[in-house]
């Protein structure tokens, strides 16, 4: 018991973190739920993505209605990627070594923060082909189509068989190759979470890789942290947005390595 109130405890604060960067926290969620109980690899994944979808629930409503930050036609376009992608993923991990996964996620989550944290991206110019002018929340910005879908993907499906969220690639990526601003980054993120969350749940429930028990008490816990979280969104400015981000994407990384080799 003493256990199981760790674990709510911890993913409340993992959750108020990073919701307040739109993000689904799966990176941390994993690690603890196998570091303080007793389940297989394949049951906390789907543990993980359920309290991931919780929580992409919760906090779209935050950062789609108070903040206007979700970019809906660029969030359904990526969502039909990300969705079909994290089901592959979530159904097909059963019979990959965990190894191999933690360790190819952990590698992108590295070149991510570092290439955030040095502020190393894609200048996107319209004109070119697969590039969509957006006009969006009182601004304008170009993203690059083309340079989105298939990275986004392999993203997708490589959290669905992790079980995590995907949004530590998912947002670098829209960022450093799509162009997009890492605020609308973010709040269209949550979507994509939803969407990515939702499906790769989805994969593990099927194969009956999910403890409902322990979905409920700590689904409670991930609610509670992500109303918070999304609703301080605001008052972070957009360069420690990125540096925060960044540091977020290495501890994750770091701990996922330590927790597999250890």
């Amino acid at each position: 018991m003493i256990e199981i109130i760790a674990t709510a405890a911890l993913i409340f604060i993992i959750s108020l973190v990073f919701s307040m960067f739109g993000k689904g926290g799966g990176e941390l969620y994993l690690p603890v739920i196998l570091t303080l109980l007793s389940i297989p690899f394949y049951v906390a994944a789907g543990v993980s993505l359920f309290l991931i979808l919780l929580q992409s629930v919760s906090m779209i409503f935050v950062y789609s209605q108070k903040h206007k930050l979700v970019d809906w036609k660029l969030a359904l376009l990526l969502a039909a990627v990300v969705g079909t992608s994290s089901f592959l993923g979530g159904f097909v991990s059963e019979g990959i070594p965990a190894l191999y996964l933690k360790i190819t996620f952990a590698a992108f989550l590295i070149i991510s923060a570092i290439l955030l944290f040095l502020n190393k991206g894609m200048k996107i110019k319209l004109g070119k082909f697969g590039v969509w002018h957006r006009k969006f929340g009182g601004g304008e910005y170009n993203v690059h189509i083309l340079y989105l879908v298939l990275p986004v993907a392999v993203a997708a499906f490589l959290a669905g068989m992790v079980g995590i969220s995907g949004g530590g690639l998912i947002v670098p990526i829209a960022v450093l190759l799509g162009g997009m601003p890492i605020r609308i980054a973010m709040g269209t993120n949550t979507f994509l979470v939803l969407a990515s969350s939702s499906m790769g749940f989805l994969g593990h429930a099927v194969n009956g890789g999910v403890d409902w028990g322990l979905c409920i008490i700590a689904g409670v816990a991930i609610v509670a942290g992500s109303q918070i979280g999304s609703h301080l969104h605001a008052k972070i400015d957009e360069k420690n947005l990125r540096i925060g981000l960044a540091i977020i994407l290495t501890f994750a990384a770091l701990w996922m390595v330590v927790r597999t080799i250890v």
